[in-house]
């Protein structure tokens, strides 16, 4: 390999490790513990496949929360909805949000825009049947301050429209469960087997481009 190739593979890994490294170890180990439920597709072979950095849409979430919930869903739409199609795959999920009281009946649903993070908190409270803490003139306010105090996040946010990441909503839907349990270990075995993917993802491009 030559020095330019090496200087090259250098810069390339810094800039992944500093950013692909921005979720926590934690946020991994909280996506293997939802694949291994079946409520994800499992990526544990293939850890950057998660995208625990990227958002999620809210037909998406819709999925997620149905899943945690333990929810049969039935295979039908009957659009009620006028932005979402009957043969989407997303529509059965969301009307049985619906059905469930989970989301308002409006119009519209806004199916593929992403998901913030009051959005997302309220609706794992609901999947739960996690009752919140505090019943405010502010409800964004109201689940924030309650997941705080419950533990499921680490601080009250001030940005009620944060969108939600991937990792972010595997993480709180995680800490939901009482067999939840992340050591140290397992988020440096995460840590290092999201290393070896990006350092493997390096090595495809460099070979792709000689």
């Amino acid at each position: 390999m030559s020095k330019k190739i090496i200087a090259f593979t250098t810069l390339i890994f810094s800039l992944f490790y500093s950013s692909s490294f921005a979720f926590s170890g934690s946020e991994g180990v909280a996506a293997n513990f939802l694949a291994g439920k079946g409520y994800i597709t499992n990526n544990s072979t293939n850890v950057s496949a998660y995208r625990l950095d990227d958002g999620i849409t809210r037909k998406e979430f819709m999925k997620i929360v149905a899943k945690i919930n333990g929810a049969t869903v039935a295979e039908k739409c009957e659009k009620k909805f006028s932005d979402v199609d009957a043969g989407d795959w997303g529509c059965k999920y969301i009307e049985w949000a619906l059905s469930k009281g989970f989301v308002a009946k409006n119009t519209s649903f806004r199916p593929n825009d992403s998901i913030t993070i009051t959005e997302a908190l309220k609706l794992i409270f609901k999947a739960r049947n996690i009752e919140k803490k505090y019943n405010t003139s502010s409800w964004q306010a109201d689940y924030i301050n309650s997941a705080y105090d419950l533990g499921m996040i680490g601080e009250k946010y001030s940005n009620y429209t944060s969108l939600a990441t991937r990792g972010w909503i595997f993480f709180v839907s995680s800490k939901t469960f009482s067999d939840f349990v992340v050591t140290e270990e397992d988020e440096l075995k995460f840590d290092d087997a999201s290393l070896e993917a990006e350092l493997n993802d390096i090595f495809d491009l460099i070979d792709g481009g000689q």
